[in-house]
């Protein structure tokens, strides 16, 4: 049996398997309306709610049911479909599904806090156009309590963390942070303790949309000229989602805030694989426009080192 096939028989088992829990939650749910039925007429405006807590009971329900089978299923997909299209773009793939970035990565960056539940997928290792990088899927969730004293999860970031080789040699670390995130999100710390410092540039524009910290004034002007503005600029311009942008130890980190995973398939749609693969190249996109736009491939600034 090839993927494909084997991808076949899971999905039908996934679509089985749902269909025939809903439909238990469909029959379970007419049994209550028939018993509220049989009462009181004023106890006919609790079938909304019932109904709600149903599907949602269902939901969970068919999660439960076919996690396994969606697991198997992604593994595969993954393996063999996601894995040949990276090669086709990639150079030098080390890519882990199950894996991802480790938390004291993100740490280290001091761009965000980590929250109270990290989660992180879908490594990947690899060069393009002879530069190293890496991504991975993140997700940080943090605890917050309100006035009530109720206590709540929110979502600080869920989106894309990227490392690329920089193609400049600093000493001092500088960071670049859209002021829409910071504004919308608790994630981004307030660099109160001294380290950072908040430098203004020239650019005017820039200044409005993103706020800059730095160990050292000058490596913030070294670093960003107004060419590699104007490129930041271009790509916020050309991405949907908030940006975070780490120099540090002549890497740049880029975390989006996209508010969703990449190259995760649809367990319940049939595959067409010129379809698929022409969805994971647009989602590949997101990493090459990175390098190609910044221009990361230049290492004019190293050979003069």
């Amino acid at each position: 049996m090839n993927y494909l096939e084997e991808l076949q028989k899971l999905r039908k088992k996934i679509i089985t398997k749902t269909i025939i829990t809903y439909l238990f939650i469909v029959i379970l749910f007419i049994a209550i309306v028939i018993i509220i039925s049989s009462e009181s007429s004023t106890e006919l405006n609790y079938f909304i709610i019932y109904l709600i807590f149903l599907i949602a009971f269902g939901t969970f329900i068919v999660k439960f049911v076919t996690s396994k089978n969606v697991k198997e299923y992604k593994k595969i997909y993954k393996k063999n479909i996601i894995l040949e299209t990276f090669k086709t773009v990639f150079t030098d793939i080390k890519y882990n599904p199950e894996s991802g970035l480790s938390e004291s990565v993100i740490i280290n960056t001091r761009m965000m806090s980590v929250g109270d539940r990290y989660y992180s997928n879908d490594h990947i290792s690899a060069k393009y156009k002879n530069v190293n990088f890496e991504y991975a899927d993140v997700e940080i969730q943090d605890e917050i309590t309100d006035s009530d004293g109720d206590s709540h999860i929110v979502t600080i970031f869920k989106g894309q963390w990227f490392i690329f080789d920089f193609n400049k040699k600093f000493k001092a670390n500088v960071q670049v942070c859209e002021k829409s995130f910071d504004g919308a999100r608790r994630g981004v710390t307030t660099y109160s303790n001294g380290i950072y410092k908040k430098v203004n540039m020239e650019n005017v524009d820039f200044n409005k949309n993103f706020k800059i910290y730095a160990e050292n004034e000058e490596d913030a002007f070294y670093i960003l000229t107004p060419n590699m503005m104007e490129k930041i600029k271009k790509i916020n311009e050309e991405l949907s989602g908030n940006l975070l942008f780490c120099f540090i130890n002549s890497k740049l980190h880029i975390g989006l805030h996209s508010g969703k995973d990449l190259f995760e398939p649809n367990v319940y749609k049939k595959i067409n694989l010129e379809a698929d693969k022409e969805k994971i190249l647009n989602e590949i996109k997101i990493i090459t426009e990175f390098i190609d736009i910044l221009d990361l491939d230049n290492d004019l600034f190293k050979r003069r080192d």
